[in-house]
């Protein structure tokens, strides 16, 4: 083989070889991908449902809508979206969670963007609400450990 094409049969190979490895190498090292990596939720994920195990005792906003949920034995996280001015529903969650007992302290992150920094005997963690990307809607995000 003349060198020329070795050298292009060589860049093939090479290339080829990058695509194999790459995922392998991804999965190891980025957290999340793969599901072996810090940070990974190796669990249930479910759209459109709350998964098994998620604490019963956080108030839900009644109007709101499931998005994505996922849980294991010791983290739970929920994203929901209702059809509600933002500030209605930041003073249900000013009331819900103390009545529900949540120990619970309120940040402003901007104009838009609400988080509560939550605990109780079993969970830490946050509640987060703030203006959809419609602009119109209010997203609530949940994460608890």
């Amino acid at each position: 083989m003349k060198l020329p094409q070795f050298k292009k049969v060589l860049s093939k190979s090479v290339g080829f070889g990058a695509l194999i490895i790459l995922p392998f190498v991804l999965g190891g090292c980025l957290p999340g991908v793969g599901g072996t990596g810090k940070g990974s939720v190796a669990g249930e994920f479910l759209e459109g449902k709350i998964v098994k195990g998620f604490p019963s005792d956080i108030p839900l906003y009644e109007k709101a809508v499931v998005v994505q949920s996922y849980g294991n034995e010791t983290e739970y996280g929920a994203s929901f979206i209702v059809d509600e001015d933002l500030a209605k529903v930041l003073a249900f969650y000013n009331s819900a969670l103390g009545q529900l007992g949540w120990q619970s302290s309120l940040a402003q992150n901007s104009q838009t963007r609400y988080t509560y920094g939550v605990k109780n005997d079993l969970y830490a963690g946050t509640v987060v609400v703030n203006t959809a990307s419609d602009g119109k809607k209010t997203a609530i995000t949940m994460a608890f450990e």
